[in-house]
């Protein structure tokens, strides 16, 4: 989000980190993620930092999502046991349900709402 709201400038891992209160180390796993996804860019040097690709309204929260965190998308395996097949059948419907919202929810929406809902990514 830091970077959805920096208006085109490049913003340094430091800097980012300071203002989510997040350890450097942590962050940059997360941001190597997002940049392996084509959502974000890194420039080296003295001015390097890490700036958005696209513009928020084009970046889905599932995006996101599955760049930092593909076991939330994840397909369901039907293991044994008596209640598998029902367990995975419910999971699968709440599976979809997630997938859409996500799919439909563009980064510029969740600025939008910051003081309404609270979302960790």
């Amino acid at each position: 989000m830091q970077l959805a709201r920096s208006d085109d400038s490049i913003l340094k891992l430091e800097e980012i980190a300071q203002r989510e209160n997040v350890s450097s180390n942590f962050l940059v796993q997360i941001l190597n993620a997002l940049r392996s996804h084509g959502i974000i860019e890194s420039k080296r040097g003295k001015h390097g930092g890490y700036y958005m690709t696209r513009n928020p309204e084009d970046i889905s929260l599932y995006e996101i999502v599955k760049a930092v965190n593909s076991g939330v998308v994840a397909d369901v395996t039907v293991k044994d046991g008596d209640s598998a097949v029902s367990v995975a059948s419910l999971w699968e419907s709440i599976s979809r349900d997630i997938d859409a919202l996500l799919k439909k929810t563009s980064l510029q929406e969740m600025m939008g709402n910051e003081d309404t809902y609270m979302y960790y990514i």
